[in-house]
């Protein structure tokens, strides 16, 4: 009766572990997001609209890493949470800006329009200075730049499809859920 005792460790289990965690953290951090903007709102349909666009973002960034053969590591995880942290703040804007303008007695289409209008460049101008600060990173040659390659490809993904939520999808969506409340 000798009897074994296998034990494994290494990066890739403390690396898969941090991962993990990390999931956790950003499930955790859009849940608190969710509450926060249901009471800044006073809604509980507008933070899914806002949130709605964090699903699209996560799936284009992975989509992208996907087609250039990049792994989910945990780069990639901590860039595709700090994108989220960046695109989602466009969104909670527009619907912000949408919000107050209706209050101030303006129809549906014409503040989504004028929201749309307002929100432009300040939507572009973060996407594009976030995308643009982060771009040298995808030129890959040493091995920092190696390490931080899937960081800045998740990010730039999400940010691109995100910017293209934000003023296209976001807008629709306020749109159809509140439709039918228009006043005829």
């Amino acid at each position: 009766g000798n009897t074994f005792q296998v034990d494994f460790k290494g990066s890739y289990f403390t690396n898969r572990q941090m991962i993990e965690e990390l999931c956790l953290v950003l499930v955790i951090s859009i849940l608190l997001l969710f509450f926060i903007l249901a009471a800044q709102f006073e809604s509980l349909l507008q933070p899914f609209i806002i949130l709605s666009e964090l699903i699209i973002d996560i799936f284009a960034a992975m989509l992208v890493l996907w087609i250039c053969g990049v792994s989910l590591n945990l780069m990639s995880m901590i860039g595709i949470v700090v994108m989220c942290g960046i695109v989602i703040n466009d969104s909670i804007l527009k619907v912000d800006t949408i919000n107050r303008l209706r209050k101030d007695g303006m129809g549906l289409k014409h503040a989504i329009m004028e929201a749309g209008g307002r929100r432009l460049k300040s939507i572009l101008m973060t996407s594009l200075t976030t995308i643009l600060a982060i771009a040298p990173f995808l030129v890959r040659g040493d091995m920092g730049s190696d390490l931080q390659y899937p960081l800045s490809l998740a990010l730039i993904a999400g940010m691109v499809a995100g910017t293209l939520v934000s003023v296209f999808f976001i807008p629709l969506a306020y749109y159809v859920i509140y439709k039918n409340t228009e006043k005829r």
